[in-house]
């Protein structure tokens, strides 16, 4: 297995992937590809769609989240590290699976998000009737910033 570039940040000052973990991660990235763009939509795009089309891309999208949680479930299976000594993850293993969970969370409330503003009709402008998508909190200038969920 090869090892991808994109990875190296995940093994900074930490022992390198193992070859089997490689092919775990390697495994998770090919199950998962596509599903994060597939789940790029906002109500307003909704609201110009058909009803049935649209009912059935929400459908798909909530089938496609499913299978990114089964799959990273059978990457934390696949990245656990068992030995004589010890089990766990290496650190390495660890720190992409956390940024994998947190990318996939994110994308579950961006979808849950979309689909609670396009059901009931909400409003989520500066004025609307539902708080703005919101991910993060700026202390310096009091506020929640939106943004990428």
């Amino acid at each position: 297995m090869t090892h991808d570039d994109s990875l190296s940040h995940f093994e900074y000052g930490a022992e390198p992937f193992t070859a089997v973990e490689l092919e775990a991660i390697m495994a998770y990235r090919e199950e998962v590809d596509g599903i994060p763009d597939a789940l790029d939509m906002t109500a307003e795009s909704l609201k110009e769609g058909q009803p049935t089309v649209v009912r059935a891309l929400l459908g798909e999208s909530a089938g496609a989240l499913n299978h990114w949680y089964l799959t990273l479930g059978k990457a934390l299976a696949e990245l656990l590290t068992c030995t004589a000594e010890s089990t766990g993850y290496s650190t390495a293993a660890a720190r992409f699976l956390k940024s994998s969970a947190e990318e996939y969370h994110h994308a579950r409330q961006r979808f849950e998000y979309t689909v609670t503003v396009f059901s009931l009709g909400l409003d989520n402008s500066p004025q609307g009737d539902y708080p703005q998508a919101t991910s993060r909190l700026n202390l310096a200038m009091q506020s929640l910033e939106g943004g990428e969920l």
